[in-house]
Order: C-alpha cells, then structure tokens, then sequence
C-alpha cells in the first residue's frame, strides 16, 4: 500500500474517537520473523493456510484484500470496505517494505496477518492524519491470485518475466547495446539450447535469440537472472526454428543472465552529421541482411533509419537532400520487408510514408497496391495500379496487377451475391417456420425444397383470387372477340384462299386491308386467319392487275 494510496482513501481517522476499532492485536507463539537480519521488524502469523506450494515470483502482479489497523485496533484502511482488490507489483518498492516481505512468502489463499514495525512501514514521520509517526502497523492480508510481469509494448502477455535473482544497479542496457548473456533455451519441458553469447541487441536472430529475449533483455539490470516464457509471435513464430529442433507455433521458456552490457550511443546524443553518418552503417545493414532473406533483421536496420532522421531538420542543401533520400529509401524498404514477412498492414503504412515524401514513386504506389491486395480490397488496390499506369503506361507489371484485380473484385462480387442470397433464404425459411406456427398463413415467402430457393409469393389465398380474376378476364376476352367475329362475318366462316403462296381472306373487306393484327399465330400452328402482311401484299399484287 502506497503513501498516496493512503492518502486518496476515504477511511476513518485515528483520532475520531467513534473511529471502528478490533481487537488489539499481539503475534502468537506461530508468528515468523520474515526480515533478513531477524530484528523483528516484519512477523507474519497464518490464519488461514493457502493452496499449493507456489509463491508469488518477484515482479509479478499480485492481487489481495486487507485490512489495516493501529496496534489499539483503530481500522484506517480496508479493501474489503470499498469493494475492490487491491492489485501492485512485488518486490518493486511500490508497497511499504513489510508488504513486499510479508506477501512474498504468501500462497494462493492464503489469509495471514503482518505485524510491521514502523521502519518497515511509513517511519518516523508516518502518513498524516492516518498514520501517526512511528507506528506500528496491523495489516490482516489475504492473497488471492497473481501474475507474471508483462514486458510487451501491448501488455499482451507474449513475454512474460519471472525474476529468479534481483539484479544490480539501475542501469539497462539500451537499443544497440553489447550484451553478454548465458542462457537455456526449453520447449516442452525439453532443453533444445544453452550457452554463453555476446552480441548487439537488434542482431538477436543471426544468433539465434527470439525478438521476445531480446525485448526482456531491454529490462533486465546487471547480473540480473529471469525466467521468460514466450508465446510464438515472441519467439520463433510460425517458422519454427529447425536449426535448434523448435517446431512451429511453439510456446518457449528462457533462463537467462545478464552477465554484462555495454550501451550503444544514444541518438539524442549525437549531432545531425553523426546521425546522418549512422543512418548510412543502418541502410547497409538491411541491404546485407535483406539480400540473404533476413527480412525481419533487415527491417529493424531501415527503421533505426527512421528514428534517426525523422525529426532531424537541422541539415542544409546537399545533406538535407541525402536525409531525404535515406528516409524514402527506409520507408520503401520497410515496405517490401513487410510484404516479404506478409504484414500487409505495416506495408501499407510504410507506404504512406514513402508517398507523403515523393507522390508519384512507382515502388511505393505499387507497394501499396500489393499491400491492398495482401488485405482483401481489391478495387482500392487497382486505383494505385491505375496511378501508375497513367504516367507510364509501358508498365506492364502494374498492367498485369490491374488484371489481376478486377479478376479480384469479380470474384469478390459472386461471394457477396452467394452471400446475401444464402441470408435471404434463411430469412425466408425463417418466415416460412414462423408462418407455420401461425396455422400456415404465408405472408413473406417460402423456401421451395425442390427448387431450393425462394419463392416470393404474397399470400396462397391472394394468389388463388388472383388466378380466378385472370381466367374471368380471358373468358370475358374469347366472348368479345367472338361478337366481333359474328358481327364482322355474320356468322359465316372466312373464305380463306391462297394468294401467291399466301392465305387471303376473300371475304375482307377493302377499308380493312391496311388494319394491324392485333396477334401474331404460333409459328407452330395453323392459323385460320392471314397476316397483315399477306394483305398487304395481296393489295399490291391486285392493284396492278
């Protein structure tokens, strides 16, 4: 428990004399010194016993509930009162000493009382009004769960650190940095390395050592030695490592000591000439590594580029021209670094960066291009290809990437059009089921097994009037056109004859000759009235005779 933790509770005073008050508390016979030097200044007695054997490892989060008092009983802090565990990380110098003794020696469950004399507690001078000087303080603890330190950027769990042996110093060692380290390397219980290595942190791959060992080592202070478990993104991720027997995706746990370091020279330390000049040693690296398929070292070499000239203004003419260049040339490698290790987003980021610099470069709009198709957006992928094309359109690699593309999309659109059908359809059937529940009124639709999809009728009984609507109308139709025949003919037949090939009706009269027929026979029936053409032509062919 921190001083302003202390300080930010609302808890009663000591000096109110209706202030909660236990019992005075003495230890026990069962009490246990816990301090170093054995001067009583820390004594823990169990009340209740924990589970298991485990004890929370230095630098771990650990979860509790206590309650303090005076040693006349007087309560002045509980986390029980305001409903929340108390969570800190141990062996720190976050807590009062007493508490980075006292829980330490805790397990799961464990409920214990720590006795704390005031020079391991808050000292002479106390935490007012609470806490007066020099007192000796009462905490009732009881431990509930804890957790590894968490060394990602993310606080992801990827690498997690248990400290077996506190180390010396305050000193780490920085990005760049000589380490000089032993280690033992385990998968499944099964050492598969051990050894002694030197090298500069950001080279850790070309000797074998996983990025996760390497981020823990940033931490770590002289003679310091830890337990690190890696997930895979951590270690040796997808790939494996075949040359150490490590299969793919594995979980891995180091033992490693930091034996001894040597800083690296800060950027901020060096002169925009020294920056320059190391922003160059960077660009051959990545160059080196990159050509042997090293993709991940050759990256972390261009983006040491980046930090170091992307906020250094102060280089003139030739050499702020040359700070451009290199800051282009890290971006647009960075960029194919990522595509080679498939991080499609952090291309395309790059990329952005790249073209912020110079709009129109080829690599970086093509770049992006491909990063847009590595993530699944295939018509924003094509307006890159395009651009270039529009002020070279030789290219044929952009072409080809443009055909590929609307290859892309055209696929992408059938998925979505089998998509959404597949949605309506168990809509459909959804309304369907509902419907049937409700005594078989159909009123959205159906699912058709047979056909197997949907049929969009409205209701069966609006069909069924519908359909006997149509068959009036068509009855009342045929009686029209009947009346019409029998006053037209009289009720005689037509006198049907062949005229040049064609029928003719002889019984036509002349004015009806240029009249449009208002249907078209079946080409596969016989008609038993002509075309309008066939009068037409039967006019023509008359009139000349």
């Amino acid at each position: 428990m921190t001083a302003n933790e202390q300080n930010s509770m609302e808890v009663d005073q000591p000096e109110v004399q209706d202030s909660p008050k236990a019992e005075p508390y003495t230890p026990g016979p069962d009490a246990v010194d816990l301090t170093p030097q054995k001067d009583g200044g820390v004594l823990k007695e169990i009340k209740q016993a924990g589970t298991g054997d485990e004890t929370p490892p230095l630098g771990s989060t650990v979860y509790v509930h206590y309650t303090g008092t005076l040693t006349n009983g007087t309560k002045f802090d509980s986390s029980r009162d305001r409903g929340e565990k108390f969570k800190f990380t141990l062996g720190k110098g976050n807590v009062i000493k007493a508490w980075d003794l006292g829980v330490a020696t805790m397990k799961r469950g464990e409920l214990s009382v720590l006795y704390c004399k005031s020079s391991y507690a808050y000292g002479e001078n106390g935490s007012p009004p609470k806490i007066p000087p020099n007192a000796t303080l009462v905490f009732e603890v009881e431990l509930f769960d804890w957790k590894l330190e968490d060394l990602t950027k993310t606080n992801d769990g990827g690498i997690l650190r248990q400290t077996l042996k506190v180390g010396t110093g305050y000193s780490s060692p920085n990005e760049e940095a000589l380490v000089e380290i032993s280690l033992v390397g385990r998968h499944a219980g099964k050492v598969f390395d051990q050894r002694e290595v030197s090298f500069n942190l950001g080279e850790g791959l070309e000797h074998n050592i996983p990025e996760g060992v390497e981020q823990a080592l940033l931490k770590f202070k002289k003679q310091e030695r830890s337990l690190i478990k890696l997930t895979p993104a951590y270690g040796f991720g997808s790939t494996g490592n075949e040359q150490l027997g490590v299969p793919p995706n594995a979980d891995l746990e180091y033992e490693v000591e930091l034996k001894g370091f040597e800083k690296a020279k800060e950027s901020w330390s060096m002169d925009a000439d020294e920056k320059l000049e190391q922003a160059k040693l960077c660009k051959e690296k990545g160059t080196n590594h990159f050509k042997t398929g090293k993709y991940a070292l050759a990256n972390k070499q261009y983006s040491k580029i980046v930090n170091l000239l992307e906020f250094e203004k102060t280089l003139k003419e030739e050499k702020a021209t040359e700070r451009e260049q290199l800051m282009l040339a890290a971006y647009l490698n960075q960029a194919m670094c990522c595509l080679k290790l498939n991080d499609f987003t952090a291309t395309r980021d790059h990329c952005q960066k790249a073209l912020e610099l110079d709009p129109k470069n080829e690599k970086g709009l093509f770049r992006l291009g491909q990063s847009m198709l590595g993530l699944h957006e295939p018509e924003e992928a094509k307006k890159h290809f395009e651009a270039i094309l529009q002020f070279d359109s030789n290219n044929k690699a952009a072409a080809n990437q443009v055909v590929i593309c609307n290859a892309k999309i055209r696929e992408q659109r059938e998925k979505d059009k089998k998509l959404y059908s597949s949605i309506f359809n168990k809509m459909a059937e959804n309304d369907r089921q509902v419907s049937e529940r409700e005594g078989g009124k159909w009123l959205y639709g159906w699912w058709d097994e047979k056909a197997k999809g949907v049929q969009l009728d409205v209701d069966l009984s609006q069909v069924e009037r519908e359909k006997q609507e149509a068959v009036e109308m068509l009855k009342a139709q045929r009686k029209k056109d009947n009346a019409e025949f029998f006053k037209r003919y009289g009720g005689r037949k037509p006198n049907i004859v062949q005229v040049n090939g064609k029928p003719f009706n002889a019984n036509k009269d002349d004015e009806d000759e240029g009249e449009q027929a208002q249907t078209k026979p079946d080409a596969n029936m016989e008609s038993s009235e002509p075309s309008n053409n066939a009068r037409k032509c039967f006019s023509r062919d008359y009139s000349a005779r």
